[in-house]
């Protein structure tokens, strides 16, 4: 243990010595000249041992002592502070009553039987043969040198790879062109904006404007200031993109992300299709994740799935339903990384069966198990395929949802895999076109 700490502290400089016990390693903020630890991890001194510390008001991610909070809440990166007029509030979300949210496990066995047959059936009829699996192609050639370095993470290159495939999605799609403004929506630290500058933004008069409602380190669009490239801190709830300059004074606009989570992808489709920047969105290229944090009110595909015989219930109980697609194999991650060579089986038994459900139908009853008394007896009588395959359709049917509201705009729509399971369960993508 030492050995490494001191290996860490004389590549990365001072460095804090708290080790982090979930993450088994250490902090990697930095500390003041002489101290051992950051101020998060800075234990109070012998005079200030009454004074604890507390989580901030503004924002509980990090915390302060208590006697200097006042002082704190001054200088607080998270304090409310004066609003750019690109930001009006709730500008994405719409008046509708909200639905209490209920947990799954607070639904009765029957109903969620009921929508599970539900699901299965629109599922069966409008999804199944509407959801192409994309091929895949060589890394793309803005990726590709940084994804071909020899001591780089097979974690590292799972998300290069799905960089790679929406680039290359993008150029299929001809969404690329002169003086477009290519919008990130949720862009975290920026990499898929980065890869979107090196491929498009030469001398074309193009940019890439980044949106993300945090503010990160180690962001890479640093590296691209003063190169056509913006970044806004915003919620995307909030957003009138039309008063962005970047957006305003581009003739083309193309929307793009990277596992947009659960609510903020219909919050990102409004902001791209709202008045004002409508008219200028020539497509949208929107790789979708963590369904469980969609919520209703905010949830653009209502009305067409309602159409469908979905209603405000069946759409509750979907929201429990999805998290079947993505909850693992049971395992825990001391058990993985202890038996590497059975997840390199998973992952290759997972591409081998692309990313259809060709191979898997079999595991999915045609009709949900015989009704249960409750959810614990419901999951339990279904295998975790089966279980799994359940939450991928849930999934794919609320994406259907948003793809009707695109095509109600005026786009042309698709839903497709856009790399196998073995690369990301999360690998389905909305690609939009304006007819």
């Amino acid at each position: 243990m030492s050995k490494n700490i001191h290996s860490t502290k004389e590549s990365n400089g001072p460095q804090c010595q708290y080790f982090v016990l979930r993450k088994k390693r250490l902090c990697r903020m930095t500390v003041r000249p002489g101290n051992q630890y950051c101020g998060e991890h800075q234990p109070p001194p012998n005079d200030c041992l009454s004074d604890k510390r507390i989580a901030c008001p503004n924002d509980p991610k990090h915390t302060c002592y208590i006697s200097k909070l006042e002082k704190h809440l001054t200088i607080c990166n998270a304090r409310q502070q004066d609003q750019p007029p690109y930001i009006e509030y709730n500008i994405n979300t719409p008046i509708t009553n909200a639905v209490p949210r209920i947990l799954l496990s607070e639904i009765p066995g029957d109903i969620i039987i009921q929508v599970i047959n539900k699901v299965n059936s629109l599922y069966d009829k409008f999804i199944k043969s509407n959801i192409v699996s994309i091929p895949e192609r060589a890394i793309h050639a803005a990726v590709a040198p940084e994804f071909n370095e020899a001591d780089r993470q097979e974690s590292s290159r799972r998300h290069l790879r799905q960089t790679s495939s929406l680039l290359w999605l993008v150029e299929e799609e001809n969404l690329v062109d002169n003086e477009t403004c290519y919008v990130e929506l949720g862009a975290g630290k920026g990499q898929l904006s980065f890869y979107a500058h090196t491929a498009w933004c030469a001398g074309a008069g193009s940019s890439v404007l980044l949106v993300d409602r945090a503010t990160l380190r180690h962001k890479r669009d640093g590296r691209l200031r003063g190169r056509g490239a913006a970044r806004l801190r915003a919620e995307l709830a909030h957003l009138a993109l039309h008063r962005v300059p970047a957006a305003a004074t581009a003739r083309r606009l193309v929307g793009l992300a990277k596992h947009l989570c659960g609510v903020a992808t219909d919050y990102a489709l409004r902001c791209m299709t709202s008045e004002g920047v409508l008219g200028k969105t020539r497509g949208v290229v929107i790789a979708t994740c963590c369904h469980h944090r969609c919520e209703y009110s905010a949830y653009v595909g209502n009305r067409h799935l309602l159409d469908m015989g979905v209603t405000a219930e069946d759409l509750n109980a979907m929201l429990g339903l999805v998290s079947w697609a993505t909850c693992g194999d049971g395992r825990n991650r001391l058990h993985r990384q202890n038996n590497p060579a059975s997840d390199e089986h998973l992952a290759t038994t997972e591409t081998d069966h692309s990313n259809s459900e060709v191979g898997c139908d079999n595991n999915v009853p045609d009709e949900a198990p015989p009704a249960a008394a409750t959810h614990e007896q419901l999951k339990h009588s279904l295998s975790r395929e089966q279980r799994e395959q359940v939450g991928r359709r849930a999934k794919a049917l609320l994406d259907w949802g948003r793809k009707l509201y695109l095509e109600e705009k005026g786009f042309n729509v698709k839903l497709c895999h856009y790399v196998p399971i073995g690369v990301s369960p999360e690998n389905v993508c909305i690609v939009a076109t304006k007819m």
